[in-house]
């Protein structure tokens, strides 16, 4: 099969620019940032680790893990179904089956379909913006992608920790107003911070997004740095 005959009506293709590797997106439903693919190649995995990719949207991370790591294995959850479709279809262009699952389920649930333990590493961009806050967006699927409609911050940390491995790996993606909310629920839950990398995209250097890279019932102590993004 050819990449197009992977579309469907309004879907386009995105080059990952890797060894001629493309994506499917939508024009009026929510597409990946620079925040997914720099929080995909911040991830450090080998042959044995299991990864879970949660919110997965359109697949990006799990698709960019799988050919950028020598990983065993990458599950994808995303509860929207276009999304999860999507997503499924591209890991199939991609030709990465045998190594990318994609499950179109509720992370909130996440015990019923990942065993407690499974996971090396989770990886997360999830919505960024409390119900009620941040720029509205018409479109119900870009909504639930950047708002905390279906999912809250507390919630995603608890369905981490009921698949994480002690000592496992947490990666997750943010905006920088909400770090002193994240990094508190995150220690509280015993996920505790080991690197912080803040992203600022402006000549101020004030940081817009931040990346931390927890781990499950790990000794206090951070490193931080700054990551200039053009």
């Amino acid at each position: 099969m050819q990449n197009n005959d992977f579309l469907l009506d309004g879907e386009r293709l995105n080059d990952l620019c890797l060894d001629g590797r493309f994506i499917i997106s939508h024009k009026d439903k929510y597409c990946f940032t620079s925040d997914s693919v720099m929080l995909a190649n911040m991830v450090r995995a080998n042959s044995k680790s299991k990864v879970v990719d949660l919110c997965a949207g359109g697949g990006i991370i799990s698709i960019l893990i799988a050919l950028k790591t020598s990983c065993q294995k990458v599950i994808g959850v995303e509860i929207q179904e276009d999304m999860a479709d999507m997503a499924t279809r591209s890991v199939a262009m991609n030709k990465l089956e045998d190594r990318v699952e994609i499950l179109n389920a509720d992370v909130k649930n996440i015990s019923d379909f990942i065993p407690s333990g499974y996971a090396d590493i989770v990886v997360c961009n999830p919505p960024y913006y409390k119900t009620g806050s941040g720029e509205t967006r018409l479109c119900e699927s870009i909504a639930i992608a950047r708002h905390e409609i279906k999912l809250t911050l507390e919630q995603l940390i608890q369905s981490t920790c009921k698949i994480l491995k002690f000592g496992g790996l947490f990666y997750l993606v943010h905006k920088a107003e909400r770090m002193a909310e994240v990094i508190t629920a995150l220690s509280q839950n015993n996920l505790i911070p080991k690197q912080i990398y803040t992203i600022s995209t402006n000549n101020a250097g004030i940081a817009d997004t931040f990346i931390v890279v927890c781990k499950l019932g790990a000794n206090h102590g951070v490193i931080v740095q700054n990551i200039k993004h053009d």
